[in-house]
């Protein structure tokens, strides 16, 4: 064999390896999410992890959708149509955090940290203009 068939089939492996790693991992969620769903009715969560807990699932079920779509043969780049999901979760994660610092009157941690990434972001989409 040459070098290049040689290099091709590992190539070929590790894919198969991963995606056989990513969809285990995934039906081991999926398992353990429908025995939360059991757990979650009892109805004895704080209601902040719970808002936390369901805009993750959120973001996976959406980044699952446009993985789906892409495979499904959508044209756009899988980054493109997963930076463009970020965006508008940023967006409404940033308004329901403007709503929530305007009615909690006081002092949080990281909101430094916050001002800076926020910052940082302006600046990318002020070059994006």
């Amino acid at each position: 064999m040459t070098d290049a068939v040689l290099r091709e089939t590992a190539i070929q492996e590790a894919n198969h390896a991963f995606t056989k790693q990513v969809t285990n991992q995934v039906a081991r969620i999926t398992g353990e999410l429908n025995r939360l769903e059991q757990l979650l009715s009892a109805g004895m969560v704080d209601r902040r992890v719970l808002s936390e807990f369901r805009f993750a699932v959120d973001s996976a079920r959406k980044t699952g959708w446009q993985v789906e779509k892409w495979l499904d043969g959508d044209g756009r780049e899988l980054s493109t149509m997963i930076t463009e999901e970020r965006i508008h979760c940023i967006t409404r994660m940033s308004n329901q955090l403007a709503a929530e610092l305007e009615v909690e009157a006081k002092q949080f941690a990281g909101l430094d940290a916050l001002k800076g990434a926020i910052r940082k972001l302006d600046s990318a989409l002020t070059a994006q203009a």
